[in-house]
């Protein structure tokens, strides 16, 4: 089917998802900070084959609503549960990506009746670490994401510069033309605004240091595929060894050709991994 949008009511505020339907039990999706929903389009599409398919726009992002707070692991975690609750979702195929990946995984491990299976696509789930080292890192993250540019002339315009940047220069075309179109909107001036505000991306990427998240590992019990680019940066290579060591029996797959971002750079080897990965006796009945 085509992709339809929805929303629901969680937490005190308004989320919207998209949802490419499908026969089988449910799957959820929950994308990257900063990103949006429809980027999951291509993963989901063959998802849907299998699975009935949903995407969550994260609060502050999408079309979902932006309130000042409630950001942060937990915070996915809950309006994941909150979705779910809504729609009278449990045992549920839950699919993240890097602060999408850490709400599954802490979700899992606090409550385990929601998700069945999970796979952790580069997540951000970072051990205890010295202060200092800490503090330069959110840094780091926070004030880029805060001088973001907002504002674009166009679509076009967007596309052009994003392929100039490291981040985005493996994004498969469409992938790249799906953030320009569902990621922005229209201002009464005409021109295009992202929809996460650089703001909220900041304060999330301040929060992105997870020990509570990475001490609840060992309690998640369901399958679990951890999966992570070939060229990701070291420090995320190695959280996501560090991951798959400490949740029992969790499967660790490494993406040819892809970083970070995997999902928009290799999304057919992405679901290639994870069909293999339901294929090993633990597909849903």
């Amino acid at each position: 089917m085509e992709p339809k949008d929805g929303f629901v009511a969680a937490n005190g505020i308004r989320l919207h998802y998209v949802e490419w339907g499908g026969e089988g039990p449910p799957a959820v999706l929950l994308h990257a900070t900063g990103f949006l929903a429809r980027l999951w389009e291509p993963i989901a599409t063959e998802l849907s084959a299998r699975f009935h398919v949903f995407a969550l726009d994260a609060r502050g992002h999408g079309d979902s609503d932006k309130p000042i707070e409630g950001y942060g692991w937990p915070a996915i975690a809950d309006d994941l549960k909150g979705f779910a609750d809504a729609l009278g979702l449990t045992q549920i195929l839950a699919i993240g990506h890097s602060s999408g990946a850490a709400g599954v995984a802490h979700l899992a491990a606090t409550r385990p009746e929601y998700i069945s299976k999970a796979v952790l696509i580069e997540p951000t789930i970072f051990p205890p670490m010295p202060e200092e080292t800490a503090a330069v890192r959110r840094q780091a993250l926070s004030s880029s994401a805060a001088r973001r540019r907002m504002v674009w002339p166009s679509r076009e315009a967007l596309i052009r510069s994003y392929r100039q940047r490291p981040a985005f220069a493996g994004w498969r075309d469409d992938l790249l033309r799906l953030y320009a179109e569902h990621g922005t909107f229209r201002r009464e001036d005409g021109q295009l605004e992202l929809k996460c505000p650089g703001k909220i991306e900041a304060v999330l990427y301040e929060r992105s240091l997870s020990p509570d998240t990475w001490r609840l590992l060992p309690d998640i019990h369901c399958p679990v595929l951890v999966l992570r680019g070939d060229s990701t940066e070291q420090m995320l290579a190695m959280v996501a060894d560090g991951v798959a060591q400490r949740i029992e029996g969790a499967r660790l797959t490494t993406i040819a050709g892809a970083g970070h971002l995997a999902p928009m750079e290799r999304p057919d080897a992405v679901v290639a991994e994870i069909m293999d990965f339901l294929g090993e006796g633990a597909a849903p009945k």
